[in-house]
């Protein structure tokens, strides 16, 4: 059985956030190049009904400024595309990277990992990581609970999709009670053949992989990742509005008008869609 008690739920391909919205601005694009063609066209008195090419694209001249527009609401989604799109965790390698492992005589949890059921049926891994030597105590027990934290947060970005970024407090991990071993170790190393031995200290930590630590550690990546994808999200939809606004405001100045403003207007329109560009791709950056 894999190590990673997720690696099976993570086989079915996740779909892609950036073909997702290439498609939809596409049709949005279209629907607002015909719904401005099709005012402009019965928006003028002197219109003949002739359907040949020149009236198809004379009709076509008034929706020209929703391609620029298209393009600039486009290039922000495909910027915020990475943050959404779940592909790029889901085709990492199914298992984690693996940490350094010590055995420690007369405790055999060290050297093997278990795998046994909760309370509630469901599967509980027990996997012990170890730290490299350092000078003191502290020091690698601090190093084993991160390497932990990590192996933890890997769990959690294979259930939420990509990692984003965020971080988990191993010292917390080990308040929670999900650190459920824990040893430290002195073994002599010599840094060099000349130099004399010094004791260098090991920890050894226990770390358990269930739905109870998962969800602990969900809350970090919901405060971080979570809030960073709805403001993502929130971001484009606003761009969108804006872009459907904008639409809406040019239709009804340009009939008003009697297309006498038509340059101006488009340009204006273009302009507006192109300041919300830069403040949404600004916001979706940073």
């Amino acid at each position: 059985m894999p190590e990673s008690l997720l690696a099976a739920a993570n086989t079915a391909a996740a779909p892609s956030f950036t073909t997702t919205w290439g498609i939809a601005l596409a049709v949005l694009a279209a629907a607002i190049a015909i719904r401005v063609a099709w005012s402009s066209r019965h928006g003028h008195h002197g219109h003949h009904g002739h359907h040949g090419l020149k009236s198809l694209l004379a009709a076509a001249v008034p929706a020209a400024w929703g391609a620029p527009a298209a393009a600039i609401v486009i290039a922000v989604a495909l910027q915020a595309a990475p943050t959404l799109d779940r592909n790029s965790i889901r085709n990492s390698p199914p298992n984690p990277v693996s940490h350094s492992t010590l055995v420690v005589d007369g405790h055999s949890w060290t050297g093997r990992s278990l795998i046994e059921d909760d309370d509630n049926g469901r599967p509980l891994l027990r996997t012990a990581i170890a730290s490299k030597p350092h000078a003191t105590a502290e020091e690698a027990r601090r190093e084993a609970l991160d390497l932990a934290a990590q192996r933890l947060k890997f769990e959690v970005e294979h259930l939420y999709g990509q990692a984003g970024d965020w971080e988990l407090s191993g010292e917390q991990l080990d308040q929670q009670h999900f650190i459920t071993n824990q040893i430290t170790i002195t073994r002599p190393y010599k840094l060099s053949q000349l130099a004399p031995s010094s004791p260098m200290h090991h920890c050894v930590v226990r770390l358990e992989i269930s739905d109870a630590s998962r969800q602990w550690a969900a809350g970090y990546w919901k405060h971080s990742v979570g809030i960073e994808r709805l403001k993502t999200i929130g971001t484009l939809a606003g761009l969108l509005c804006l872009l459907v606004v904008v639409a809406h405001a040019y239709i009804r100045l340009d009939l008003a008008s009697n297309a006498t403003h038509r340059g101006k207007l488009q340009l204006a329109a273009v302009a507006a869609v192109a300041a919300a560009g830069l403040v949404a791709s600004n916001i979706v950056a940073n």
